[in-house]
This record gives structure tokens, sequence and C-alpha cells, in this order.
């Protein structure tokens, strides 16, 4: 998957997320970045240079990451994406929505990844009751 389409489907799953909750106005995305460790899923070694270098808790913490960045950071194995990520709105500061992303750490090509039913692979909107 290419950066475009990738970006193009980020922003498809935020608008799904500000049509289901209503009253959502922000002018700007900032990113938070979740990486998850799947138990007994096992990781390849590109998987493995994501979770310790791109992804590590040193390099992303609880920074809030640009838009561009975000995409930059998740689409660094360009074709290979995280075969799932959950977004989920966080709050809004100053017009500027923070967003959260749970990703998977293990990085796949397109024809391999989850969420495709969402018309916006591999996203996925969770809405907060």
């Amino acid at each position: 998957m290419n950066k475009v389409i990738f970006k193009e489907n980020l922003l498809k799953t935020i608008e799904e997320i500000s049509i289901k909750k209503e009253g959502l106005i922000f002018t700007d995305y900032k990113f938070v970045i979740e990486p998850v460790e799947e138990k007994d899923k096992p990781l390849n070694a590109a998987d493995d240079m994501m979770r310790l270098h791109v992804l590590s808790k040193e390099n992303i913490g609880n920074r809030r990451i640009t838009l561009d960045n975000t995409v930059n950071m998740l689409c660094g194995l360009q074709p290979l994406v995280p075969i799932w990520i959950d977004v989920r709105f966080v709050e809004i500061i100053e017009n500027t929505a923070v967003i959260k992303l749970r990703c998977s750490l293990r990085f796949r090509k397109p024809t391999l990844l989850r969420n495709a039913e969402t018309g916006h692979a591999p996203f996925k909107a969770i809405i907060d009751e």
C-alpha cells in the first residue's frame, strides 16, 4: 500500500468517527500511536525492526504526531503496513483532534490486511458510546 492510499483510508476513518460523534468540530489532527503486541503472533525481521526502532517507546512515547509524520512512520516499509489499526477519538485541544491509533506490530502486504469490510483497510473506527 502506498502512502497516498494509506492517508486517504485514515482520513476516511476519521470522517466516519466525526459523522457518528455529532458535534465534533476540528481543523487539524494529531495522532498518538500505541503499538500492540499480540500474544502468540510471531513477528518477522521487518516487524522487529519497526518495533525496536520506529515504534519504540523512546521514539514515539506519548507524543502527538502530525498526519504526515504518522503516515511516514506507519508506511516506512511500503508496501507493508500494520495488519490492523484501531482508530479512536480521544479529545479536542484548541481545534485539534487528538486521535489514538492502536496498531499491530505485524506489517503485511495489502492483500493480507484486516478490516477490508470497512472500505478503508487496515483501519477500523472505534466509537465510544
